[in-house]
């Protein structure tokens, strides 16, 4: 693995740890609530989240199927979300775009990491090593919502082991 990526791929495994930990023993309907109109349940997030990882592999050279079939590729919200995974799908997807990053991860080499990347992201770093860094911090900006909405069910905290 190249070594810009060490300190960014353990935060990637703890994220891939955490996310599971936050919907560990989540029921499908705590899974769905949301706390207000304008907000996102847990299952949104975290099949968002899914989708972003497969994104995360796209841009680091992966050919990943479109996640859950495909049904989310045109939603950009909840309220156009018709048809949201159920947990353990999400769960499903989640071990399998993660396990794909993980040996891609050890694969990138400096060239790959210093490839301009075309999308819209809030760093000034536009390369694919800037942009993977977006993206694990964005996981973790997620996870926290997560974390939250897990308390809010009624779960006890998120735990980190």
């Amino acid at each position: 693995m190249h070594d810009s990526l060490s300190p960014l791929y353990e935060i990637f495994k703890l994220n891939s740890r955490l996310l599971l930990n936050c919907l560990d023993g989540m029921k499908e309907d705590q899974a769905r609530w949301r706390p207000g109109p304008a907000c996102n349940s847990a299952a949104f997030i975290a099949a968002h989240l899914v989708s972003s990882r497969q994104y995360l592999g796209t841009l680091m050279g992966l050919d990943l199927p479109s996640p859950f079939g495909g049904r989310l590729d045109a939603t950009k919200s909840i309220g156009e979300t018709k048809d949201l995974p159920a947990l353990e799908e999400i769960r499903t997807e989640w071990k399998t775009v993660t396990g794909n990053l993980r040996e891609r991860f050890k694969e990138l080499t400096a060239g790959d990491l210093a490839k301009p990347c075309a999308g819209q992201f809030p760093v000034a770093d536009r390369t694919t090593l800037g942009v993977i860094a977006f993206l694990v911090q964005h996981d973790s900006y997620h996870i926290g919502q997560l974390g939250l909405l897990r308390k809010q069910a009624g779960l006890e905290s998120m735990r980190y082991t």
